[in-house]
């Protein structure tokens, strides 16, 4: 199993950013109706081209990186979680989120670079 550490690297930040979107959106208390709507959309689109892009992965690829890929990410959130609350951050999600903005484009556009 030879996966590219750039892909690796970038699954894992995708996907943790595309996390605290998603917690976010769950938990928001805004008034602003249209920066809730953005953000539904980004977390939408972000959580298709992940799912899409595991599901080419393994199509093209190899359907047992695609699975080891998804379970790198999981098990690095895992480990992050009880830091995060050790560190007290448990209330700063919409900061992670924000950075996603930026974050999700970055590393989806690495993502796509290692595509065969």
């Amino acid at each position: 199993m030879d996966m590219p550490i750039t892909l690796i690297i970038s699954y894992a930040i995708f996907s943790f950013f595309l996390f605290y979107q998603q917690l976010h959106l769950k938990n928001f208390r805004g008034a602003s109706e249209v920066f809730e709507a953005s953000l539904g959309i980004f977390a939408l689109i972000g959580m298709l081209f992940g799912l899409g892009f595991l599901i080419y992965w393994g199509y093209k690829v190899s359907w047992l990186q695609a699975a080891a890929l998804f379970g790198i990410a999981f098990a690095i959130k895992i480990v992050w979680f009880p830091i995060e609350a050790k560190l007290g951050l448990r209330n700063f999600y919409w900061l992670f989120s924000l950075a996603g903005f930026v974050a999700l484009p970055v590393s989806g556009y690495f993502m796509w670079s290692v595509l065969p």
